[in-house]
């Protein structure tokens, strides 16, 4: 269930209450996420994905499991952004994550060394092979979004 008939579904008084209540905390959770996402991931959609999540949370919630009201919601929240991120994005998950892993080993070579950190370098902190670091940074590059009005606003027709 989906969106209108989502929040059809709890049109009753209690539950009203509780979406009012707690949409405070989609707002927070929300904005703890966006720090974490790509630019091009929008906070508006993340609140968007996350009151659904609290409509399902308050249609679905059962105090007798023995956990609160608020837990059980923050949990559905996330859940209900990630899910909506990881729908809309096109790139497999070991991308990003290899992505992470060279971004990171960029930083720590910097920081130890205080010069930029070479192709050379990063492949050898990371234990793998020159050929195989040109095709993390491929795939990497391949999975980028680019934006046309930034491109044009920067005089790049």
């Amino acid at each position: 269930m989906k969106g209108a008939a989502m929040y059809a579904s709890v049109q009753t008084g209690s539950k009203e209450d509780l979406v009012a209540q707690y949409a405070p905390l989609v707002k927070r959770i929300a904005y703890h996420l966006i720090c974490k996402l790509p630019d091009t991931i929008l906070v508006d959609d993340l609140i968007q994905s996350g009151m659904l999540g609290l409509l399902e949370a308050v249609k679905n919630f059962d105090s007798s499991q023995g956990a609160s009201f608020e837990t059980y919601a923050g949990i559905r929240i996330r859940g209900s952004m990630l899910d909506d991120v990881r729908r809309s994005d096109w790139t497999p998950r070991s991308v990003h994550r290899k992505a992470r892993m060279v971004a990171d080993a960029i930083r720590q070579i910097e920081n130890t060394t205080g010069g930029d950190a070479r192709d050379a370098d990063v492949a050898k902190f990371l234990g793998i092979s020159m050929d195989e670091y040109g095709q993390i940074l491929q795939d990497t590059l391949c999975c980028r979004e680019l934006s046309v009005e930034k491109l044009a606003e920067e005089g790049d027709h």
